[in-house]
């Protein structure tokens, strides 16, 4: 009977020679990143838990594939332009360098997701908070990291409204529907506050026929 692979480091060996270099240079980043994680296999692929699955990775013919949620790629959708994605999985080309510093970035913040629910686990959500609808009008931003990105603010404290620091929603921006989440991407209002933000994808822009500096009806739930 063959022996299931145990361990990381042992996924690695069994890879072909000249990937293994890369395999470990990616294992060295993603430990780096969530130093608090144990190492497993899950579903045949290398994975770290820390409460729940952070991120999974994975070698394939062409390319590696790394598995951080379907949540994780809305906060660097800017970093990820060009690199094929599905529902919690982004594809990183075998002909291409590893950007290893969005593998670590995105990995550190999945660690950070885990640590804020943890330390919100205790505090029961209200009837109010679940039902809740935000309605307002925003202009649309530009991102200033990467091409292309843009997003709209949320115009209220999200540990306040919601009593955590991350939040999975369901929104519209002129009636086109969109699942993500509420972020901090270290942004301030002229207040000095947190700006939170959610990430207008071009997809969604191209259907309204809107860009940065266009106004636009968005409408926030939180999804339950």
């Amino acid at each position: 009977m063959k022996n299931e692979l145990t361990v990381i480091d042992e996924y690695i060996a069994a890879q072909p020679k000249e990937m293994q270099p890369v395999l470990q240079k990616l294992l060295k980043t993603i430990r780096k990143a969530a130093p608090k994680a144990i190492e497993k296999i899950s579903w045949d692929m290398p994975t770290f838990w820390q409460g729940e699955n952070l991120i999974h990775f994975a070698l394939y013919k062409k390319h590696i594939g790394i598995y951080p949620g379907e949540f994780a790629s809305a906060p660097f959708i800017d970093r990820l332009d060009g690199y094929h994605r599905s529902k919690g999985a982004i594809q990183f080309p075998l002909d291409k360098p590893l950007d290893l510093k969005l593998i670590e970035d995105i990995t550190r913040w999945r660690v950070s997701c885990v640590e804020s629910k943890i330390k919100n686990s205790g505090k029961p959500k209200t009837e109010k908070t679940k039902q809740k609808v935000y309605k307002y009008k925003a202009v649309i931003q530009a991102s200033e990291i990467g091409k292309g990105g843009a997003y709209v603010p949320f115009p209220y404290d999200i540990r306040t409204e919601f009593g955590k620091g991350r939040v999975k929603i369901r929104a519209t921006f002129d009636n086109e529907p969109y699942e993500g989440s509420i972020v901090n991407m270290g942004l301030k209002n002229p207040d000095g506050s947190v700006c939170y933000i959610i990430g207008i994808l071009k997809d969604i822009r191209a259907k309204i026929g809107k860009q940065p500096g266009d106004s636009v009806n968005v409408i926030v739930r939180e999804m339950t």
